[in-house]
């Protein structure tokens, strides 16, 4: 089954009558209502714990007993989730026991997410049944916008947790002291979302600046970094439309000392980056897309005053671009021509040139219940000369392989015959060891690998934040030997 859940005002909230880890208590609050009132955490006055007629009423257990019969939960945050903050759910959605684990776990939350056309976020959020809910799975969808803040986010996110794990805590004995609540917004009925009634001044399209400046002075060095940017994008069913500008600006200033044998020095470092880029992309079918991407640009790292693109490309998804935030496998082709004008005479002594070029990508992303991974191949090749190409195969992998145990494996490895920009004069030291160009290679590597192995406690659920500020061993007052 398949929702989908917009962040408006109005919501259905699934809302314990008592805190699970709230103390038992041998009466009634001064001034409270009496014991078993819904107030106090007694049964509610409708489902299947209400009191009926010529039926006795049970005393309710006590909350230890609850905290036993609650349903398992783990939550399975896929990448960098905004708003997925654990200990913020953890204590928002406290009638369910947290599992540090998903093979301890009753229900395993899985969340997903996956950049919208109005520059937010659409979460897919799926819940798959363990253990004695084998076999039942729901997915509900939250969209939010891009400048909702974190708290709203995690409010929504936790909103969404608790609707979505309704019908397994109904099946738990804990069912009797749930209940459902709606909060209908002011001064009018709510309205189902949908493009029928949907007005959107701005006919969906987003813009966004951003600017970011990052400065670091000492008495003999001194960096300066900073960026700007503009985008427009629109995004619909069968179109998405993408256009930015952006900039660069990488400065840096060394004072060498003088030694014995010679004097003091200075050295500087600039380097520049300046693009114009426009996406249009057609959705053809469910698995097909044709797209043209335009792109102009300025680098001082690969030798280019200009460098002009025009790339026709068609796209193939094996699975529907409906599943698109659980998984993708798509083949990706583009051809067109390129125009170069470099700041110094390359290696082919060229000052400018027009070459054609084609590439060819095969891409794989899952997102599933027993980690993600998100694996790519690429080659690139220069039609006037078939040896001038490029390989390249990057990927990552995040496996939940057993019971506490994680593998992280992820990086790049490329065969490199590309490089047509390489300036013929070469490099001087100071340009190789400031990084200023790019450098003639035949091959690029990068690699990381993490195991993590958590043992003991299998729950997931106090939440303590104190001395955080330490970090988690209290790091700051750790010591060093040399």
């Amino acid at each position: 089954m398949r929702f989908r859940i917009s962040c408006l005002a109005a919501a259905v909230l699934l809302l314990p009558l008592t805190a699970l880890r709230a103390p038992a208590q041998s009466g009634p609050p001064a001034g409270g209502p009496p014991s078993g009132g819904a107030a106090t955490g007694g049964r509610p006055p409708f489902g299947p714990g209400a009191a009926q007629p010529g039926r006795p009423v049970f005393a309710a257990p006590d909350s230890n007993t609850l905290q036993s019969q609650a349903i398992r939960v783990f939550l399975d945050c896929q990448g960098r989730i905004r708003g997925c903050d654990r200990d913020f759910i953890v204590t928002d959605v406290n009638f369910v026991n947290w599992m540090r684990d998903r093979f301890d776990a009753d229900v395993q939350i899985l969340v997903s997410g996956l950049t919208n056309g109005g520059g937010g976020t659409e979460n897919t959020i799926t819940f798959i049944g363990r253990r004695r809910f084998e076999g039942m799975a729901d997915t509900l969808v939250l969209n939010t916008l891009p400048n909702d803040p974190d708290d709203r986010i995690r409010r929504e996110l936790a909103r969404t947790f608790k609707l979505g794990l309704a019908r397994y805590v109904a099946k738990s004995p804990i069912a009797a002291r749930m209940q459902m609540a709606y909060m209908a917004p002011f001064g009018q009925q709510q309205q189902q979302a949908s493009a029928a009634n949907l007005k959107d001044r701005w006919n969906l399209w987003t813009y966004t600046t951003n600017f970011n400046a990052f400065v670091r002075a000492e008495e003999r060095q001194q960096s300066v970094n900073g960026s700007l940017s503009l985008s427009a994008n629109r995004a619909t069913e069968a179109w998405k439309l993408n256009f930015s500008l952006s900039g660069n600006l990488n400065a840096q200033r060394f004072e060498i000392p003088a030694t014995a044998t010679r004097p003091a020095f200075e050295v500087t470092n600039e380097q520049r980056t300046y693009n114009a880029n426009s996406l249009v992309v057609r959705s053809l079918s469910t698995h097909w897309s044709a797209g043209l991407k335009l792109g102009a640009g300025y680098s001082d790292f690969l030798n280019q005053d200009i460098a002009l693109r025009a790339q026709p490309a068609i796209e193939y998804n094996v699975f529907p671009w409906s599943e698109q935030t659980r998984r993708q496998l798509t083949f990706l082709y583009n051809v067109g021509p390129n125009y170069y004008n470099y700041q110094r005479t390359t290696v082919f002594d060229r000052d400018s040139e027009t070459r054609f070029s084609q590439q060819a990508t095969a891409s794989y992303v899952a997102r599933q219940s027993w980690g993600s991974s998100n694996l790519s191949l690429d080659w690139l090749n220069y039609l006037h000369d078939f040896n001038r190409h490029a390989l390249t195969l990057s990927g990552n992998v995040d496996l939940r392989l057993g019971r506490g145990f994680s593998l992280n494996i992820g990086g790049s490895a490329a065969k490199v015959n590309d490089q047509i920009y390489l300036p013929r004069a070469g490099n001087t030291e100071e340009e190789i060891l400031l990084q200023r160009q790019a450098l003639q290679t035949g091959f690029r590597i990068t690699t990381n690998i993490g195991i993590r192995y958590t043992f003991g406690s299998i729950y997931n659920t106090i939440v303590n934040q104190r001395f955080s500020s330490l970090g988690a061993s209290g790091g700051r007052f750790s010591f060093f030997f040399f």
